[in-house]
């Protein structure tokens, strides 16, 4: 038996050993006072610690943050919370407060441990019994200054879809896949993603676009621009390419370990973007250990299913709308999905190399068929998840 052979059973155990962890608690409501749920907070366990995500308690509660020598200024009502990643000790209007473990940072997300939450904003937060939801006092007027019951937002009871983020992938320096006629994969997404844009706006969905121009990003740039716009979905649009020009058609992926060689080669070829990267943000993806990368899936876990639902819809859209075939949903390690505090899909609108697939993409008509069906995608999206709320 290998060593090779050894490590990759190793890996998939850890793999599952973590997953079934998970398993036991992978959300609670965060609450009003009256018990309507407002969201859901991912859950992580460490050890014997669980940890949740500070953003969309922020949301709720109106919180305002700022950044000082790395160190996150946390203003909720009444109170300072000063928060340092990797430190188990927090500053609360003064005084210190010792956590149950550290505060850990993923691609721009702060993680804490729910079990201090309440210490950590004792105006706005308080817990249930046992820590099984959390529950928002109130939400923080930042133009007054003080807080409003959550019963006062009684009109916005049901869960509402908030955003989309658009992400054109490449851009820049990193012109991404070369295609026939001269075709540059950087180009052609950034089109697709603005007639997408127009389309969902018509329909009155707020649209977010990682960039508008020919600018270039880091991977991990795309992906804390969501988290920090607090999109609902995230989409990272590109084009592919192959040896074998008969090699056509659109795909979709979500984020977890390839399960496939040609997935694997997918994921090996978008990620190649982290080669424009400098090289210290390159180290972070270079010295990616397995823990990490298993961590990482479980950050992204609760959406799982979103992810997987929203990437068939949108295959079936494209098909419908223009014709491309897709191949079935398939899962890689991509880096510019990894922290994505939504579901995240990363789209292959189809094959540069591919005669039929170019004369598609090449043209405005074909172009402007797909960005209506990432609209159309989006828009089934909003009414399931809207649906699955109340």
């Amino acid at each position: 038996m290998s060593r090779r052979f050894i490590k990759v059973a190793i890996w998939m155990i850890t793999l599952l050993a973590a997953a079934y962890q998970l398993s036991a608690a992978t959300a609670l409501p965060l609450t009003d006072l009256t018990g309507l749920t407002l969201a859901k907070l991912p859950v992580m366990q460490r050890g014997d610690v669980r940890i949740v995500p500070l953003a969309p308690i922020s949301n709720w509660g109106g919180f305002e943050t700022s950044m000082d020598r790395g160190r996150y200024m946390v203003q909720s009502l009444k109170c300072l919370t000063i928060i340092e990643p990797r430190n188990n000790f927090v500053e609360v209007n003064g005084t210190f407060v010792q956590m149950a473990s550290a505060a850990e940072l993923w691609d721009g997300s702060l993680w804490l441990p729910l079990v201090n939450l309440d210490e950590l904003f004792p105006t706005t937060i308080e817990l249930g019994d046992s820590a099984d939801t959390v529950r928002m006092l109130g939400i923080l007027d930042s133009a007054s200054g003080v807080v409003r019951p959550m019963t006062d937002l009684a009109q916005s009871a049901d869960w509402r879809f908030g955003k989309v983020i658009l992400d054109p992938g490449h851009g820049g320096k990193d012109p991404g896949g070369h295609g026939l006629v001269a075709l540059l994969e950087k180009d052609l997404v950034l089109d697709i993603a603005r007639r997408a844009e127009s389309a969902l706006q018509k329909e009155g969905i707020e649209v977010v676009m990682t960039r508008r121009d020919d600018s270039f990003l880091t991977l991990a740039q795309r992906t804390r621009l969501a988290n920090a716009e607090a999109g609902d979905l995230f989409l990272s649009i590109h084009c592919n390419s192959n040896d074998d020009p008969r090699v056509a058609g659109a795909e979709c992926y979500i984020l977890q370990s390839a399960r496939s060689d040609w997935a694997e080669k997918v994921a090996k070829d978008e990620n190649k973007s982290v080669t424009f990267e400098r090289d210290g943000e390159q180290a972070k993806y270079e010295d990616m250990s397995e823990d990490n990368f298993i961590l990482m899936t479980m950050a992204t876990s609760q959406y799982l299913l979103d992810s997987e639902r929203w990437a068939g819809v949108l295959l079936d859209e494209v098909k419908n709308r223009t014709g491309i075939q897709g191949r079935a949903v398939d899962q890689a390690g991509f880096y510019v999905l990894m922290g994505a505090a939504m579901p995240a899909v990363l789209f292959e609108c189809g094959y540069l190399s591919n005669p039929d697939d170019a004369r598609l993409l090449g043209s405005e008509r074909g172009r402007q068929l797909i960005g209506e069906a990432i609209a159309a995608s989006v828009l089934k999206m909003k009414f399931e998840m809207e649906a699955a709320a109340r």
